[in-house]
Parts: structure tokens; C-alpha cells; sequence
């Protein structure tokens, strides 16, 4: 699962981070400068996300047959 976390500070992710340790819960941050981690594909366009969250409002949710296809068309765009 992959968590993106807006308006907060190292202060705060800390105090996440030592909740997670307490309760045995894996969590780490991907973006340091050591770590290089990326996301397999291109970006999706405009169109496909609009379609997707769409889809989502919906529905309650994305399905993960949609998602993947969406995902894996980007690749070959």
C-alpha cells in the first residue's frame, strides 16, 4: 500500500512511524535521498485518472481488473 501524506512535518511522521513500531506494523518512508524506488509505467494521463476516480465515485471503488488495465495500457502509451 502506498500512503502519500500532505501538510504534515518530520515531527509528525516520526510520531507515525513509533506508532507502527508499537503495534508491529512494517511502515517505511520510500522517498528518502538514499532510496531510489519507482513505480513501474508512465504517469497516467489526465483522461485515465479522471475516468478511474470517476469509476470510483460510482461504485465506492476501483475494481482491480479496471486499475490494472489502466495501469498497464499507461506502459505501452
Amino acid at each position: 500500500m502506498l500512503l502519500q501524506l500532505e501538510n504534515t512535518n518530520p515531527e509528525n511522521i516520526n510520531k507515525l512511524l513509533s506508532f507502527a513500531r508499537e503495534n508491529h506494523l512494517e511502515l517505511s518512508v520510500i522517498d528518502d535521498i538514499e532510496n531510489n524506488h519507482f513505480l513501474p509505467g508512465k504517469p497516467l494521463t489526465q483522461i485515465q485518472l479522471k475516468q478511474m476516480i470517476e469509476n470510483s465515485r460510482k461504485s465506492g471503488m476501483i475494481s482491480l481488473e479496471n486499475a490494472h488495465k489502466t495501469i498497464t495500457d499507461s506502459k505501452f502509451d
